[in-house]
């Protein structure tokens, strides 16, 4: 890509990034992102052809960033062996915290997403309070059921976009196993 198509999607990807965090998100125009970026309103098109497309390609160069310093930081061991790369991740937001409050709070996209990991949260809650008694926990029980929630709400988002390659049955055992033994694989004897 040339440097003026660099150029004129970063300002398009500046503007927008700016303006979720003034606005709600449905109420941003793409005559709002061409008037704070200084560009004429066919240039938009040429480069996107929605404003969600450039939220993503915007938030992808973030992203990317992110996931060099992971990559240089910790030597691409494996997740599972590597907290490093999810403090990272974690740091990542809090350094962009109000853009992510805007994105992923009750005002932006992620609102409907939320609402809906919120509900599988609350009733993940009540089944691990419910079948976990008094057993000591090493993780807050909030913690668990989020993790649980985000966990299912991912592979349902994957399997749809995917075209359902594996069976409800197959896609019910596997979430449960991720929750139950986690993503370290097993070492063989």
């Amino acid at each position: 890509m040339d440097r003026r198509k660099r150029r004129t999607r970063r300002l398009l990807g500046e503007a927008l990034l700016e303006l979720v965090q003034e606005k709600k998100w449905d109420q941003i125009t793409i005559q709002d992102i061409t008037d704070r970026a200084d560009i004429n309103r066919a240039t938009f098109y040429l480069h996107y052809s929605s404003k969600e497309k450039l939220l993503a390609d915007s938030l992808e160069g973030y992203f990317d960033e992110l996931v060099k310093q992971i990559a240089a930081k910790t030597m691409n061991k494996p997740i599972w062996e590597n907290p490093e790369a999810d403090e990272m991740v974690f740091a990542h937001v809090a350094e962009h915290a109000d853009l992510y409050r805007v994105l992923l709070g009750e005002n932006g996209m992620g609102y409907v997403i939320n609402r809906v990991i919120d509900y599988i949260a609350q009733f993940s809650e009540l089944q691990l309070r419910a079948g976990l008694g008094n057993i000591e926990l090493q993780l807050p029980i909030e913690i668990m059921a989020r993790h649980v929630a985000g966990s299912l709400f991912a592979l349902v988002t994957w399997w749809l976009t995917n075209n359902m390659p594996y069976t409800p049955r197959e896609m019910a055992e596997m979430s449960i196993r991720l929750c139950v033994t986690g993503t370290m694989p097993v070492k063989q004897a």
